[in-house]
């Protein structure tokens, strides 16, 4: 169900940007998560919200996850560096 949301919130964060800023602590909460795959899919999902006014949020979200103890999460947040730079290019 919890994949279900994120997909949902992904697909629409640029239509409704109101739910997608509500759902940031979600996120942030669960980049804290014991586990890996939790914290992976946080800042994937993080990563592909199309809202600016979280860059800040992603960037420092990213700058955690790369010095995770998880080389599952630190592979995630590369591509999420790749991602938030695409982004910001063409923003």
């Amino acid at each position: 169900l919890k994949k279900l949301v994120y997909v949902y919130l992904v697909r629409y964060a640029e239509e409704q940007q109101d739910l997608a800023l509500l759902s940031i602590s979600t996120f942030q909460r669960a980049l804290k998560d014991p586990n890996q795959l939790i914290r992976a899919s946080a800042l994937r999902v993080l990563s592909s919200i199309r809202v600016s006014i979280i860059v800040p949020i992603m960037m420092l979200s990213i700058k955690e996850a790369v010095n995770d103890l998880s080389p599952y999460v630190r592979k995630t947040a590369a591509h999420a560096i790749q991602k938030l730079y695409r982004w910001v290019i063409l923003w």
